[in-house]
C-alpha cells in the first residue's frame, strides 16, 4: 500500500484533465482489462469520466513505484448515491497513464469512516 503524501485540489485536476483526448490514454495492460472485466465496469464509462471529470470528488497524490512516474494521483468518482470509483492514474504532459480501477460501495465506506473517527 502507498503512502498519501498530499491531497490534491480537484478543481486544478478536473482542468488537467479536460484538455486529454481518449487517444491519450494508456493502461496497465492486460492488468486493468482484468479488472474492469471482473468488476462489471465498461471501459467507455472510464474513459467518459476521466475526459468529462464532474464527478470527481477527491484527488490524493502518492509516491509512484514505476520509475517513468514521479507521482500517482488517486481519483475518486462517486458515480451515485452508492458507487465510488477510484482509480489510481500518472499525468504525464502528453498522456494519461490508467494503473488499475477499485469499485468502492459507498454504504461500506461510510460505515469504515464511523469507526475510525472515534
Amino acid at each position: 500500500m502507498q503512502k498519501r503524501l498530499e491531497r490534491e485540489d480537484v478543481e486544478k485536476v478536473k482542468n488537467i484533465l479536460k484538455n486529454f483526448s481518449s487517444e491519450q490514454i494508456t493502461y496497465n495492460e492486460p492488468h486493468f482489462s482484468i479488472k474492469l472485466e471482473r468488476l462489471k465496469i465498461d471501459r467507455k464509462e472510464v474513459i467518459k469520466n476521466i475526459l468529462n471529470p464532474e464527478k470527481l470528488v477527491f484527488v490524493g497524490i502518492s509516491e509512484s513505484k514505476n520509475p517513468n512516474f514521479d507521482f500517482v494521483h488517486d481519483l475518486y468518482f462517486r458515480l451515485g448515491k452508492n458507487r465510488t470509483f477510484k482509480i489510481p492514474i500518472s499525468i504525464k504532459t502528453t498522456s494519461l497513464y490508467l494503473i488499475t480501477i477499485f469499485k468502492i460501495k459507498n454504504k461500506i465506506q461510510n460505515e469504515a469512516t464511523k469507526y475510525y473517527k472515534k
